[in-house]
């Protein structure tokens, strides 16, 4: 036994020298869960048991007064969850949206459009508690994640900067002192993919501990170019992240996490929604012809090619997180988290979908970031302290080049650079106490001082269609974000709750825009939302089900928005808008190799007042239109989904396991101009998974399908500029079925 545990221990120093390589990388970073024992090698806690961070302070799903949706990283391995965009079909409200090179989150509705290349997201993305200002990090793949936290409703006192409309929180699996491991592979027979991931974590000494994680694959393309005879949209991805544990004495911890992430997309995904019936349109279809004809409406199959070469999307990430947390006794807690985050993507797409070599897009991205927060928590009596400071630096350097080859006047490389410089300070402090037994209050306050400085230009030399500009600005805002909660919990499975937030996101500046030098419009207000939510959290005996309900209401002021016109994107704010609705989420487990459940969103989600972009097919003198009373793009009334699970043992040690789920999205309107076109109709997907699992052995085998039915849906849609009646779309993924093999040990 003791010479077992001394190879262990040899083979956890040889798989930790990478890492220790890598840590002379210079930077900080940080994990929450540092000490925390692997999630994989004990029972999941199941439905309301689970425990999440949404407060800053550990707490079951049931005492959580938010409405908050968790996802484990079990879970998300067992249903082949890969991308980050796939997490929302489960969740009630979320909608994650590929655009031209990054990802659109929207929470209740609310968020910001891809239009604009400069924007942050309104709902923040966290990782282990690090803030990551660019959607381009959302590109990387999802590898050994203890638990996904999605927080809807603004969170700017909590969280801080940029969570107006919620917050996404991941929380990877950390070093533990226990060893073990897990290797696991697949192969996807539709579209001819592969994957591999594992990891390792134990001790190297009786103070240190170190993880390993890995992954990488092929996700196949399923889009099929008959111009090139090349499926598009295939992906090749890696990751690789190393920790290290250290823990000196009990009380004392601090944990170094590097990581390294890449993407690449190959060719693109985007299809025709109606061509039209101008010139250009009808160029494109004899263009085409020869390939038998362009697909007019979205398929999987499309017609593309262009001189400047093949589409693709490339993101790489490099991370570097340390964490500590100290016990200064008395009760009181210090954490600090650092982090720094290296972007560099490379995006190209042929805009014009066709043969044809009309409008070519290349943009260039690279932005570093450097975070420090610190924090103080202890308790006073009965009241619980949460004090800290936050600093946040950013700089990005984007690059967009648009090739136009129309007409004379509209012919040459457009070359607009845009590089910006933020800087941000706050302090915050949360308070929570017990006032009557199962009676709480919470309260908390942040305060926001940020600052940017942009240069935005458009080089000379271009079509003579656009006038050339070079503006130079900078903006300085202090923003107050605040919270307050009441929660009565009626017996230990039940609690009720009324909370009233708000959250805000500084203004920015217009990047990329070949109108801005006519315009003169280089720049947008901060946005900030306040919000009323009520709710109820019960769990029957022994686990038996557990219910959700929450109903709210948000207002924002100054919306940012970005909508295409059909020749550029009209960047700026929506006067007022409110989001309203009810999220219910339920799972029931009648007997124990049985449990189903599901969730369902109704959203009302609707501008209150908003002159935006011209209305399809409607006279326009003004050069606007009156949006008042028209729904938010993105925001589909209706959303739900269900599911049903068998867990049934075969024989000795073996075990089976079979879950299927169905997946409704309701109509879905991309641009404010409320084209038809634009507008992706209710659709339904199947996913489904079957499985055995030999838990004495630690192997498993599994069959994993998405999107069974092949239903051909899509995530953003703009008129193709200058191609009159013209609408493109990018095309979520087909049919996929993936065999999969694990072991654990």
């Amino acid at each position: 036994m003791q010479g077992s545990n001394y190879h262990r221990q040899t083979l956890m120093r040889g798989a930790a020298l990478p890492l220790l390589m890598l840590s002379a990388t210079p930077a900080f970073a940080q994990d929450a869960s540092a000490g925390n024992s692997d999630p994989r090698a004990a029972q999941q806690p199941l439905g309301n048991d689970v425990v999440v961070t949404a407060t800053r302070r550990p707490q079951t799903l049931l005492d959580v007064p938010l409405s908050v949706a968790v996802v484990s990283g079990d879970a998300l391995d067992k249903m082949g969850v890969r991308q980050f965009n796939d997490l929302q079909s489960g969740i009630p409200n979320l909608q994650i949206d590929q655009t031209n090179g990054n990802f659109v989150i929207n929470m209740r509705g609310l968020g910001s459009g891809g239009g604009n290349l400069a924007f942050e997201q309104s709902v923040g993305f966290f990782v282990d508690g690090v803030y990551s200002g660019r959607s381009r990090s959302l590109q990387t793949a999802m590898m050994d994640v203890q638990r996904v936290e999605v927080v809807r409703g603004p969170q700017g006192a909590l969280f801080g900067k940029n969570t107006d409309a919620g917050a996404i929180s991941v929380i990877t699996a950390a070093p533990t002192r226990d060893f073990q491991g897990r290797v696991s592979a697949g192969y996807e027979a539709v579209n001819n993919g592969w994957n591999a991931e594992g990891y390792l974590s134990g001790p190297i000494t009786d103070t240190l501990s170190a993880r390993l994680s890995v992954q990488g694959g092929h996700a196949g393309g399923y889009m099929y170019n008959r111009a090139t005879k090349q499926d598009d949209n295939g992906n090749n991805y890696l990751g690789i992240r190393g920790q290290l544990l250290f823990e000196p004495m009990k009380g004392m911890s601090a944990k170094l996490k590097v990581e390294y992430g890449k993407n690449d997309y190959m060719g693109n995904n985007l299809a025709f929604n109606g061509l039209g019936t101008s010139a250009i349109a009808n160029a494109i279809r004899a263009a085409s012809a020869p390939y038998g004809g362009v697909p007019e409406y979205p398929s999987f199959v499309r017609v593309a090619d262009s001189t400047y070469g093949r589409g693709f999307s490339r993101t790489e990430t490099l991370g570097v997180t340390l964490t500590t947390n100290t016990d200064l006794g008395g009760g009181v807690q210090l954490t600090t988290i650092g982090g720094y985050q290296h972007i560099k993507a490379n995006t190209e797409t042929d805009i014009d979908n066709s043969p044809l070599t009309l409008i070519d897009n290349l943009h260039i991205e690279r932005t570093t970031q450097i975070s420090q927060e610190a924090r103080l928590s202890g308790s006073i009596g009965k009241l619980s302290l949460i004090a800290g400071l936050q600093y946040y630096y950013a700089q990005s350097h984007i690059v967009q080049n648009v090739f136009w080859n129309f007409s004379p006047a509209l012919r040459g490389p457009s070359v607009l650079p845009f590089d910006q410089k933020s800087e941000s300070i706050s302090p915050f402090l949360a308070a929570n106490m017990e006032l009557l037994p199962g009676l709480t209050i919470d309260g908390s306050v942040r305060y926001s001082d940020e600052t940017k400085q942009a240069r935005m230009q458009m080089l000379p030399g271009g079509p003579a269609s656009f006038r050339p500009y070079d503006i130079r600005a900078k903006r300085h805002e202090k923003l107050w974000d605040y919270s307050g909660k009441i929660s009565y919990k009626f017996s230990r499975l039940g609690q009720v709750y009324v909370s009233y937030a708000t959250g805000s996101k500084g203004g920015g500046f217009v990047a990329n825009d070949t109108q801005l030098g006519n315009t003169g419009k280089y720049q947008f207000d901060p946005e900030r939302a306040k919000s009323w939510e009520a709710g109820v959290k019960l769990r029957g005996e022994h686990g038996v089900y557990d219910l959700n309900l929450a109903v709210f209401s948000t207002n924002f002021d100054n919306l940012q928005v970005s909508s295409f016109n059909g020749t550029s994107f009209v960047t700026g704010n929506a006067a007022k808008v409110r989001s309203r609705g009810i999220e219910v989420e339920g799972n029931v487990r009648p007997v124990p190799f049985l449990s189903f459940g599901g969730n369902v969103a109704y959203l009302d989600a609707k501008y209150r007042s908003y002159n935006g972009p011209c209305i399809y097919n409607q006279t326009c003198p003004l050069g606007y239109s009156d949006l008042s009373g028209y729904r938010l793009t993105r925001a589909p009334k209706w959303k739900w989904s269900a599911y049903g699970q068998v867990d049934a043992p075969l024989s000795g040690d073996l075990d089976f396991t079979a879950r299927g789920s169905v997946n409704y999205t309701g109509l879905t309107n991309y641009q404010d101009t409320q084209n038809p076109a634009t507008m992706m109709p209710a659709y339904t997907t199947v996913d489904a998974r079957i499985g055995i699992t030999n838990k004495a052995h630690g192997w498993d085998v599994a069959v994993v399908g998405r999107n069974l039915t092949n239903k051909v849906s899509w995530s953003q849609a703009f008129g193709v500029p200058f191609v009159g009646g013209a609408t493109a779309v990018f095309v979520n993924p087909s049919r996929t079925v993936t065999f999969q093999v694990s072991k654990n040990f």
